[in-house]
């Protein structure tokens, strides 16, 4: 994949012809001539793992990403009204990046908060903390259980701490009021916004809620999302078959897949390991499913002709997934048509590596949460590290990666994941870590364009600037192949263009 210079022209949203030419890219469609000096041209990024509601709330809800302790976070709280049927509700704290790294408590919440209820998300939307009236509705107590896969955090005289890991989140979420129809127009459009001012044209949208889906398909009726959104639908509790919901297709809003989850996040000691963690070895973590129920699961999702895609961090979860998916391909269950994605996969056992090609599984990886991770990930899997986020690896068992941020998890800016594809640096540090694992930065364009098309099976008409394809287009001020290699986070979206329509241009460039 290399950006280009040309003069590409546009008929009804698809490209009709691309001429060479040097100095900038020239953009000729029935709204009239566009003209980008030295700039240059590619295709349209995809994020291929993302929470498109998610980066909305938090742009415009609670967000709790930047905050340093949990005196910080309940500052932040405090500032912020009220929503959701008179609930507090935020997302984004992480206690790794505290200066005391330990998971904050129930009564910190219920000094400033005696009566409202707090519903506060980890960052990596695998745990909460909330506070004593939040645990009441959802009455939650000292004798209260574990569910399956999820953990009731509780202090040594056995009451609950505040903090509630995967599962045992649902036992509190499920109180919690939706937003209006209006507050969610608003996040949907808010995000979509943010994605094309980074030259995001589509986005693998994953675990979405079923009430989502009307107010997606009314904005792509109305001509109202700026990007393309592929939907991968909550099915972790057979929700797709509660709702009657099956695929469906259209040019800007698309319901094509399941989203599973093996196992929980690294941050919260939830991802399924082989061997205990280096710093807890009382625990392996947690696994969300069982290798039966995901075979089940998948068997009946693809029987109604779903793609699916299964979360898994942990070498135990990645492993657990590829056996599932081994047997769904030998059965003829899965035939050739139908994709399998392992989201994360970011920790591979080597003796596992070869089952993603084989059974033609797709890793969707996600190279800003390597960088963001390292440090942690190195308390949490000591030598295990030598076989964490295995890009480079991935890539010589013989099978292409897609590439996504996990946004709101992480930025949404795709030039921050080239850059952590090809250096491997981590945030803070001037070292790559495990540069073994970095691909070339044509790889990692690939990754985020054509390679992520195929997750979706949409390669066939989108990922290349060619004639006959989708005219979905971002415009560089540099050209990331060829600038020099610290510059790359430092380029600017110039214009995008989805089904060949101008979508942003930057008015400062």
């Amino acid at each position: 994949m290399e950006p280009i210079q040309a003069t590409i022209r546009i008929e009804r949203g698809r490209i009709q012809s691309v001429e060479p030419m040097l100095g900038g890219v020239r953009i000729i469609s029935e709204a009239g001539i566009d003209f980008y000096p030295d700039c240059w041209a590619l295709p349209g990024f995809v994020d291929s793992h993302a929470h498109i509601f998610g980066l909305g709330s938090r742009l415009q809800g609670l967000s709790l990403y930047d905050a340093k302790s949990a005196d910080e976070c309940i500052g932040k709280a405090i500032m912020h009204p009220t929503t959701r049927g008179g609930w507090v509700v935020g997302m984004g704290w992480n206690q790794q990046l505290w200066k005391i790294k330990e998971y904050p408590t129930v009564q910190l919440l219920d000094l400033v908060f005696p009566d409202v209820p707090v519903y506060l998300s980890r960052a990596d939307g695998h745990a909460a903390w909330v506070n004593s009236t939040a645990l009441k509705i959802a009455k939650i107590s000292a004798s209260t259980r574990n569910p399956t896969g999820g953990l009731i955090q509780k202090d040594s005289n056995g009451n609950p701490t505040g903090i509630l890991i995967d599962n045992a989140m649902d036992l509190v979420r499920k109180h919690i009021p939706l937003y209006t129809e209006q507050e969610h127009i608003e996040m949907l459009t808010s995000a979509a916004e943010h994605c094309i001012s980074h030259g995001i044209t589509e986005v693998h949208d994953m675990d979405v809620a079923h009430h989502l889906l009307p107010i997606f398909s009314r904005l792509a009726e109305r001509a109202e999302l700026p990007i393309r959104v592929q939907s991968y639908v909550k099915a972790q509790g057979n929700e797709w078959m509660k709702e009657g919901l099956l695929p469906a297709v259209g040019e800007f809003f698309r319901v094509c897949g399941l989203k599973y989850f093996a196992d929980g996040a690294l941050g919260s000691r939830g991802a399924a390991l082989l061997e205990p963690y280096s710093d807890a070895p009382e625990t392996k973590g947690l696994f969300l499913l069982t290798e039966k129920e995901l075979y089940r699961k998948a068997k009946v999702g693809i029987e109604y002709q779903w793609d699916i895609s299964t979360h898994a961090i942990g070498d135990a979860a990645n492993r657990m997934v590829l056996n599932v998916y081994e047997r769904l391909r030998k059965e003829g269950i899965a035939d050739p048509n139908t994709i399998l994605r392992i989201e994360h996969a970011q920790i591979v056992h080597p003796d596992d590596l070869y089952k993603f090609a084989e059974y033609q599984v797709t890793a969707a990886v996600q190279p800003i949460h390597c960088i963001s991770d390292a440090p942690m990930a190195r308390v949490r899997l000591g030598k295990r590290c030598e076989y964490s986020y295995p890009w480079r690896t991935l890539r010589n068992s013989g099978i292409a990666i897609s590439a996504g941020t996990d946004f709101p998890i992480e930025s949404a800016d795709p030039l921050l994941g080239i850059d952590a594809y090809v250096r491997r640096v981590p945030f803070g540090e001037k070292k790559s870590w495990f540069e073994k694992e970095c691909i070339t930065r044509q790889e990692a364009l690939f990754s985020y364009t054509l390679w992520a098309h195929e997750a979706s099976g949409m390669s066939y008409r989108r990922g290349i600037i060619q004639p006959k394809y989708d005219a979905d287009i971002v415009i560089h001020n540099k050209n990331l192949v060829t600038c020099p290699i610290n510059e790359i986070t430092s380029a600017l979206v110039v214009a995008t263009y989805t089904a060949g329509t101008l979508r942003y241009k930057n008015v400062t460039e």
